[in-house]
């Protein structure tokens, strides 16, 4: 009898030693996965401020189309805001000089702008996304609402159009009515007056670095960036 009341006693330690350890176990699991769910609450408003953004006081959503950003914002006493997109993320655009004291100026007023290349550039369809990103907002009748039409900064023989019916426009074609935006790579991404000229240029040999200069001028342009 000695020997089962022994027994018995050392099941009862034995089955309350595994009950402890089973219940530090789950213990622990239920910090862990406490700690997993911490983590991915963290990870996920980390993506979600990744793509959904305020700058600046304007608010940044992934764009519809897939491609880059829509944003709202209020132009002068509008009762309703302005809808537009943009490619670029206006965080990974400041590092772009932009000499907005001076371009401004350049496109404000004017009758007509043209977006003119250099064809000797070989430039692709990416500089043709960037003049596109230029127009967009120049020609937008809700904020400068002036004519964007394209240019040869010389004759291309290559064109489908007929040299004699080429738009040639250089930076001497610049004046009080007629503005010139010069789209070129060259050593920095920047934003620049020259020779009469907007220059919007990309870091060669990279055009979609064009694409950023573009993005940087319009949205400063906007007053979404200074």
């Amino acid at each position: 009898m000695a020997n089962r009341e022994v027994s018995s006693e050392e099941v009862k330690k034995e089955m309350s030693s595994q009950n402890k350890i089973i219940g530090i176990v789950l213990f622990a699991s239920f910090l862990l996965l406490i700690l997993l769910a911490f983590l991915f609450v963290r990870s996920s408003q980390g993506r979600i401020e990744e793509y959904y953004f305020e700058y600046n006081g304007v608010m940044f959503a992934p764009s519809k189309s897939g491609v880059g950003y829509d944003m709202e914002f209020y132009v002068n006493e509008a009762q309703y805001p302005v809808k537009m997109s943009v490619r670029g993320d206006p965080r990974e655009l400041e590092d772009v000089r932009i000499d907005i004291e001076k371009v401004k100026p350049m496109v404000v007023g004017k009758k007509q702008i043209y977006v003119t290349i250099n064809p000797d550039d070989n430039l692709t369809g990416r500089t043709t996304v960037a003049a596109q990103e230029i127009d967009y907002f120049i020609d937008n009748p809700f904020l400068f609402n002036i004519p964007v039409n394209s240019s040869f900064l010389i004759p291309y023989e290559g064109s489908e159009t007929p040299i004699s019916e080429q738009a040639i426009k250089t930076c001497k074609d610049a004046n009080d009515k007629t503005g010139v935006i010069w789209m070129r790579l060259g050593n920095e991404t920047a934003v620049f007056e020259e020779d009469g000229c907007i220059v919007v240029q990309g870091k060669e040999p990279d055009e979609m670095e064009i694409i950023m200069a573009a993005d940087r001028f319009y949205l400063t342009m906007l007053g979404v960036m200074t």
